[in-house]
């Protein structure tokens, strides 16, 4: 009888090793996600506030691509690029409206990273102008 017994603690602890196991797996899996989860969201936070600075700038300068340019981005004629050291890329795009009232100076920011798009902010800057009421 005493055979027996033995067999069967032996399989009950094989068992619970193999639950403890697989519970270790799946913790280790969902701190793995948890921590992905985690990592992209510091980079959100990133991509928003690059983002956001860049908009506040542009929404209260009258020349957006003297702006742009002293701010380390490249390119001309409207559109504007940086790359940014949190691993995203800023992208700018301008438009002039000429109006008879004044200009409406509208310009879009945008974050990529991948070649998808994190988050665009939209910008508009109205300057009247002189003598017109």
């Amino acid at each position: 009888m005493k055979k027996y017994q033995g067999n069967i603690l032996l399989i009950e602890l094989l068992i619970v090793i193999l639950f403890f196991s697989l519970s270790q797996v799946i913790m280790v899996r969902v701190f793995a996600s948890a921590h992905e989860k985690s990592h992209e969201s510091v980079q959100l936070r990133h991509a928003l506030m690059a983002c956001q600075d860049v908009a506040e700038q542009l929404s209260v300068s009258e020349e957006p691509s003297a702006l742009l340019l002293s701010q380390d981005f490249s390119g001309g004629d409207g559109s504007y690029f940086r790359c940014d050291e949190h691993g995203f890329d800023l992208y700018v795009y301008c438009q002039r409206e000429e109006t008879p009232a004044g200009t409406l100076l509208s310009s879009t920011v945008t974050a990529r990273k991948d070649n998808t798009e994190i988050l665009s902010l939209p910008v508009s800057l109205y300057v009247p102008k002189e003598g017109v009421q």
